[in-house]
Formats: structure tokens, sequence, C-alpha cells
């Protein structure tokens, strides 16, 4: 059943549960990092497990059962139905700031182009800032929180589906791309963001109108500190499982920081070393990623 976004719908839930969710799959996915949310990682593990069923890292749409009508007015004035639309998905305020970034692909192969679009909302986060009740420590965590979204249209019957809340720091928006794990046209999304002086690669494959997490790894860490760390990612020739490639992890050497420039804001180069570190393979059952790294997982 698809799941539509409807401008005449009640606001969505507390981004705050969602905060939580994503931070969930963000502990369970980055095993090196060095955790600077000790005082919170019970109620993060008690979340995980309550949500451990949904799709991963996402904050869905409406389950509804039939189809409600959107006025062909509205359709027509894009910019003003993207507006309501957002208001309405991820709860943005009249009047409040953001900035938009469209990606075109024919996501569902029918034909007809559709768009993800990404949405950064730093004057949100500025704003949440001014009101919290422990500034500093909000900004020892970067301002991390539900301040970067992605929302897909699709062409054929203009409507929005499956608002996706990417839980990471604001000072950088999403950088959106597709990318083919099967061969023939791009279907996958790739995604990177920012928390704090690392990032972060999701990758998610759209069935339906739907949006699923299959993939998510660390692409660096430590920027501008004595300990970095970074990776290489790649999209292997052809999957040893299924359809789907694999990937290859490679370790990477880091660009240090220049003088004066910002560790949470640059963007450095990586050059990736000749040795693998570790490879995922695509579990068509399970419909994500898994490597064997430590014996962690076994399909055969």
């Amino acid at each position: 059943m698809n799941r539509i976004i409807y401008l005449n719908n009640s606001p969505s839930k507390s981004s705050l549960r969602f905060f939580f969710k994503s931070l969930c799959i963000f502990v369970h996915m980055s095993q090196n990092l060095k955790t600077i949310f000790g005082s919170i990682l019970l109620l993060i593990f008690v979340s995980c497990k309550e949500n451990h069923t949904s799709n991963e890292g996402v904050q869905n749409g409406k389950e509804l059962g039939t189809k409600e009508e959107i006025p062909s007015s509205l359709k027509k004035d894009f910019t003003k139905y993207l507006t309501y639309t957002l208001q309405n998905a991820f709860e943005v305020g009249q009047g409040e700031n953001y900035t938009t970034n469209f990606l075109e692909v024919d996501y569902d192969h029918d034909g007809i182009m559709d768009k993800i679009i990404s949405i950064n909302r730093l004057e949100k986060a500025n704003s949440d800032l001014e009101s919290a009740e422990n500034p500093e420590k909000f900004m020892e965590i970067g301002q991390m929180g539900n301040y970067n979204h992605l929302i897909l249209y699709n062409g054929r019957d203009s409507l929005f589906y499956d608002p996706v809340n990417v839980s990471s720091s604001p000072y950088v928006p999403l950088v959106v791309s597709s990318i083919s794990l099967k061969g023939g046209a791009s279907s996958e999304i790739q995604v990177d963001y920012r928390i704090r002086n690392s990032s972060y690669r999701s990758l998610y494959s759209i069935k339906g109108n739907q949006v699923r997490l299959i993939f998510h790894w660390k692409i660096f860490d430590g920027l501008g500190t004595n300990s970095p760390e970074a990776y290489a990612i790649e999209v292997g020739a052809e999957g040893k499982y299924g359809e789907f490639k694999d990937l290859n992890i490679y370790k990477g050497k880091l660009e240090i920081l220049p003088t004066n420039s910002n560790p949470n804001t640059f963007q450095p180069k990586i050059t990736k070393t000749g040795r693998i570190y570790t490879t995922f393979f695509y579990i068509a059952k399970e419909e994500k990623y898994f490597t064997k790294l430590k014996n962690q997982f076994d399909h055969k």
C-alpha cells in the first residue's frame, strides 16, 4: 500500500520520536564512532528495540486505504504545493526559511521523471539552539537533530510520498545522487550527510513509492583531530548473492584540515588505499546489505 502525503492530514507525530529512531541506526551501524551521547544511550537502546520491524531510519507517510484527491489547481502550482506538503510532513513553520535541492530521476521506470527533494533547515536548528535548556550540550553534539529531510515526488500522479528524516548536523545540506546497484538505469538513492566533523553515507531503494534504507557506512571521522579515519566505498562489478552488486569498503587517507577551516563544514578529499577493509553483500530476503566482518552474519 502506497504511503502518501496529503495537505489536510493532521501534523506528523513528534519529531523527537523520529530523532531517536534515526539515532538507532546511527549507533547500530557506526561501530568505531567515539560516542558523545552517553547520557542517552539507554533511551536509544529502548527505542531501537521498539522500532525493530519498521523501515530503519525512515519516517513514513500515513498508511491510507484510498487515494484522496488533491485539487488540480494546487498541483499546477508546484512551489505552493511543496510548501504546504513540507508544513504537513515535517512541521515546517509559516515563514520559516529553508533550502531545497532537487534530483530528477525516473525512480519507478515509468518513462516520466520524478523528483527526490532534500530540505535543509539550518534556521530552525539555530532557533532551537536559542531556546534549548542546555545550549552548550546542543552545540557539543553539533546541533544534531531532524533538520535534514528527503521526500519523493512522483511525476505520474503528481503526489508526494514517504518523508524521510535524516538525523544529522544542519551545517551542511544533504548530498543526494542517484546510483545503479543492479545495472542499467539508476534507481537507488545515495545520501551523504554530516555529524559534526564526520560524514556518513546511506543508500536507499525505492519500491512502490516507498523508501527503504539498505546500507549505511562511515565515510570519515575525526577531521581536524590527531586520530582521523576514512573509507572509500565502491560498487563492485557484480553481486555474490543476487542482482544487487557488492559494495567494497577500502581504508582511506583523510586530507588534513587546512588552517582556519571549520571541521564541521569542510569537505576533505579521501585517498583510497589498495586494501579492502570489508565487503557488503545484498541479501534479498532481508532487503538490505550485510557484511561478514567479524562473522556477524552468515547467509549462505
